[in-house]
């Protein structure tokens, strides 16, 4: 008789990450874990409890695998360059791992965040810019979080089958955009307008706001239908409209309220509507309360902020 096989907590760990290699984090179930390990459920369960904390350990250990192969960029010269470059390789040579990091269980609060949290290795980042470059505080930050856009963009392409790019014509782009913001850093003001034309944009040469809402933000489903015909707003209605305020102005109800603490659920609401340009008459009707009501709400949250 054959002698039992023993599974060990290390056996189904990588046979899950096999399983997420080869089909995504989706693929990850309890029958297709044990059809690999040839065992039962319970032998997975009883080491890590559920399937949830089988795809808990799984991404720890992407992410530990992750810092490792990245990390090991900044030995190459420029180090920055070199990052970029591994963090490039790790996504095209693990794609389904690079996804389970990279995707974000929740909404962050801005891009940076998202970097920091997600891609890390800021202050790494900093330290070879400021090295390298010769450039202060804010100038390395803004580098940094450029390029790594950049290169998430170039990643995201290549892990989602839109494009194959070798690493050499990796390092070329990646070379390319970091001299192109270097010109755009170092520039003068006078100098800066031939790299960022100013005309009919708004600070430093950004789509006004307001400009952009109207273009872009108007066409939104939602919104068209309020204006439309307006009637009172679900509360599953919400979310979407907190959407467009963040794409548009890059505000949220969490970055309002640690602006003015004071704030209610109701003052937002507010501040929503009227920032997405609803009347007062329009308002009333949203809201399910009186045009005079609203009048007032508008009055407490202009005192708040």
């Amino acid at each position: 008789m054959a002698r039992p096989v023993s599974i060990t907590k290390e056996k189904i760990l990588a046979a899950a990450l096999y399983v997420v290699r080869t089909g995504g984090e989706s693929a990850l179930t309890a029958r297709s874990l044990c059809a690999v390990l040839g065992c039962g459920a319970n032998a997975v369960f009883s080491s890590f409890g559920s399937i949830q904390g089988v795809r808990d350990a799984v991404k720890e250990e992407a992410v530990k695998l992750y810092r490792k192969r990245v990390g090991a960029g900044f030995s190459l010269n420029p180090p920055f360059k070199g990052f970029g470059i591994s963090l490039l390789w790790f996504a095209m040579d693990e794609p389904q791992l690079f996804s389970l990091i990279m995707d974000a269980d929740t909404p962050a609060s801005s891009f940076e965040d998202y970097i920091d949290t997600h891609v890390g290795f800021k202050e790494e980042c900093l330290a070879a810019i400021k090295a390298s470059f010769s450039l202060q505080e804010q100038d390395a930050r803004m580098l940094y979080y450029q390029m790594v856009l950049v290169a998430l963009g170039l990643a995201q392409t290549c892990t989602k089958g839109g494009s194959t790019l070798s690493i050499p014509q990796a390092s070329k782009i990646l070379g390319k955009n970091v001299r192109a913001f270097l010109m755009v850093i170092r520039a003068g003001a006078d100098d800066r307008e031939k790299y960022i034309p100013g005309a009919g944009a708004g600070p430093d040469g950004d789509v006004d706001s307001y400009a952009l809402f109207h273009t872009l933000a108007g066409q939104n489903h939602l919104l068209q239908e309020l204006h439309a015909s307006p009637r009172y707003i679900q509360d599953n209605e919400w979310a979407e409209l907190e959407r467009v305020l963040r794409n548009s102005f890059n505000l949220t109800p969490q970055s309002l309220r640690e602006a003015h603490p004071g704030l209610t659920k109701g003052d937002i609401r507010i501040y929503i509507l009227s920032h997405l340009e609803f009347s007062v008459w329009e308002q009333a009707l949203l809201l399910g309360i009186s045009p005079a009501s609203v009048t007032k709400a508008r009055q407490r949250l202009k005192a708040k902020i």
